[in-house]
């Protein structure tokens, strides 16, 4: 297959990611992208000589793409995705697929019916320790799940700084998703039952209606448990914008991870934690586990393999997410 041509939906904090990727491989031979903020398009224009549109459809009657990223806000995925696909274009969207069953049961059915592949981007799927937990715990001598722990959590800038729509999201929908798609991931087991319990209050009393955090109990069909915690209040403080930890007991085995990545810093003011293997931008090229799911699009669409993580994965996770507020409203046990 030829060079590949590149639109990306919205150039935000993500949306640039997607562009740059794209610029710095050599199987991309354009890049276009499309953004309703007139001053960023303009920005983004000047800063890496590329043609931007004020809209999805503008930019998908305007150009002959073979690829297209979604990067909009998490509750704004479902829309310029469903008009991609109707155009018959392969697309990658960041996670989560969409915010309610509905959508993404949609978007399913449509990739299907105009044959075209969708992939999500869950990129804690290439996160080196987590292959290497997932390829050690899938071996027979590690036994059967019994339990795993998972925490995600980000500063409060994030909600309060990083953008103006967390009143439509919350740590399931923006932290969880991620959590509940690599549990699935490691175990290749689904879950069948969630309960959980959030707290609301230091977010609202700044003005946004949303869970300042969230613990969920995810029952899986393999008979193993799972505990997930996410909260997006930490204190800005902490000396990174977000924090995790993956605990796995089985059989004969027991994992233990945490984002620290084992390199550290001061300035004269704050400790400093730098994610070092996630994103980088050198000479030309783009790596780090946070870049790879773009790469990997890339490479799949030209290949025609299986994506690592399709729609079907996506669905999946929306599912476990709208179970867990399911839960929080109903105080009860959710069977999926």
């Amino acid at each position: 297959m030829a060079k590949l041509k590149a639109g990306v939906v919205g150039a935000g904090i993500y949306g640039l990611h997607h562009v740059k990727t794209y610029l710095f491989n050599d199987d991309i031979e354009k890049v276009v992208f499309c953004d309703l903020n007139k001053d960023l398009r303009e920005k983004v224009e000047k800063e890496y000589n590329i043609k931007g549109y004020e809209s999805v459809s503008n930019m998908l009657d305007n150009e002959d793409l073979d690829i297209v990223s979604i990067a909009t806000p998490d509750p704004y995925h479902f829309e310029p995705a469903k008009l991609v696909i109707e155009r018959g274009i392969d697309v990658l969207i960041e996670k989560p697929l969409a915010t309610s069953v509905e959508e993404c049961e949609e978007l399913v059915r449509l990739a299907k019916e105009k044959n075209v592949r969708v992939a999500v981007d869950f990129h804690k799927r290439w996160d080196p320790a987590y292959i290497a937990i997932k390829d050690e715990a899938k071996k027979e001598e590690s036994g059967k799940f019994i339990r795993g722990y998972m925490s995600l959590d980000d500063v409060i800038d994030v909600p309060m700084k990083w953008f103006n729509w967390a009143h439509k999201s919350s740590p399931a929908w923006f932290l969880g998703v991620h959590c509940y798609d690599i549990i699935r991931f490691i175990t290749d087991s689904e879950v069948k039952e969630v309960f959980a319990v959030g707290n609301k209050g230091l977010l609202e009393s700044k003005g946004i209606d949303s869970y300042d955090s969230i613990q969920a109990i995810l029952k899986m069909e393999d008979g193993s448990n799972w505990v997930v915690e996410n909260s997006w209040v930490i204190p800005n403080g902490f000396p990174k914008a977000n924090d995790g930890q993956l605990v796995i007991l089985t059989e004969n085995r027991y994992f233990k991870n945490e984002s620290y990545r084992g390199l550290n810093y001061y300035t004269p003011n704050t400790p400093k934690i730098p994610n070092y293997i996630f994103m980088d931008y050198k000479d030309g090229k783009a790596s780090g586990f946070g870049l790879d799911p773009i790469k990997d699009f890339i490479k799949d669409v030209k290949s025609g393999n299986k994506f690592i993580a399709d729609e079907i994965d996506g669905l999946k996770a929306t599912l476990i997410a709208a179970a867990v507020h399911k839960s929080l409203e109903t105080g009860e046990v959710v069977k999926l």
